[in-house]
């Protein structure tokens, strides 16, 4: 991860510089179905998790936050597909 955390904390001088605090995984999968020749449904599923054990807060480099986090999203998709 190479965020820009844009913070003011406590009143101190804030760190807005990129810099990297961590790393993300994950790992999708989906499904296509197409029905009457044009049109579709289509359902997507992704999870991961994100570990950020570096988030920069103040501008004294010793001054940190950490978070992490697991994440699931689910979409779905009803579209037509029709040549122009």
């Amino acid at each position: 991860m190479y965020p820009k955390t844009d913070t003011t904390l406590l009143g101190n001088e804030r760190h807005d510089d990129y810099h990297i605090s961590g790393y993300g995984l994950s790992a999708g999968v989906g499904l296509n179905v197409t029905f009457l020749k044009h049109f579709f449904i289509q359902v997507d599923l992704k999870a991961g998790y994100i570990n950020m054990p570096n988030v920069k807060i103040k501008a004294n480099s010793s001054d940190k936050a950490s978070q992490d986090f697991f994440f699931l999203q689910n979409n779905i998709l009803i579209g037509g597909r029709f040549r122009l």
